[in-house]
């Protein structure tokens, strides 16, 4: 017989979340939310979490939940609803244990539409998801789901529509999401990630042929050092900077 491979007890995959919401247009805010926790989860490196990609294709499916993590090869499921409305915002999240489809934590969370509620819940659930799994959490990986990119809710959109029109890679697309981004910046100088969004849309536009690549570096590379000079231990920053670093080796000025 084929042997089963062992399954990693600190393994989770976090399925897209369901949209509640009667606006159709806030598919974007919730996706960001969903994209936003895979990247607090991804810093407990005691934990293996399944990447976005993966996970993306069992949106709306019918599979069942020990279905599901056979197939992605991990022992809990997330599944989680956001609803907007208003000035409010519901999430209501489950945990699941895959082998028995028993439901290990779950939790709904009512709060005002903030960006100190919504950073504050996702740190919550990361931290619950780590207790549950009994992994370990380092106090810098603490202190790193603890922090809030941004105070400025108008940012923080601009920033969820800024990925959403990246990820449809298209030209126009990206050229909306460039426009976001800066709208982030704008919105909130301080704002991290927003910078280095700037900077990751712009390196990659020549190759679809949005920007020359001397107009791309011109935008990416200042706004790479941005977000490394606000944090530079934010993964999207050191990405960013890594990219730049390698188009300008590729150009010999490094």
């Amino acid at each position: 017989a084929d042997e089963v491979p062992e399954i990693d007890p600190h393994s989770i995959a976090v399925l897209p979340f369901t949209n509640r919401s009667p606006v159709a247009e806030d598919e974007f805010f919730i996706d960001g939310i969903h994209d936003d926790l895979l990247t607090n989860l991804a810093r407990v490196g005691d934990l293996k979490v399944i990447s976005r990609t993966s996970v993306g294709r069992y949106r709306d499916t019918e599979k069942s939940i020990p279905e599901i993590a056979r197939e992605l090869g991990v022992g809990t499921i997330m599944e989680g609803a956001v609803q907007r409305a208003g000035n409010m915002v519901r999430i209501n999240v489950q945990l699941i244990d895959a082998k028995t489809d028993e439901h290990l934590w779950a939790e709904i969370f009512d709060r005002e539409l903030s960006t100190q509620n919504l950073f504050a819940i996702q740190s919550e659930i990361a931290e619950k998801i780590a207790e549950s799994l009994q992994a370990q959490l380092t106090p810098e990986e603490t202190r790193q789901l603890q922090s809030q990119p941004t105070e400025n809710l108008a940012a923080y959109s601009a920033y969820l529509r800024g990925i959403r029109d990246f990820e449809r890679r298209e030209i126009g697309a990206m050229q909306n999401a460039l426009a976001e981004f800066r709208r982030a910046v704008e919105l909130d100088p301080e704002f991290a990630q927003a910078w280095a969004g700037i900077a990751y849309v712009a390196s990659v536009m020549p190759a679809w042929g949005g920007l020359t690549e001397e107009e791309g570096l011109t935008i990416a590379e200042p706004a790479a050092q941005r977000a490394m000079e606000i944090n530079p231990e934010l993964g999207e920053s050191q990405l960013a900077m890594a990219v730049i670093d390698e188009d300008l080796q590729a150009r010999g000025e490094v």
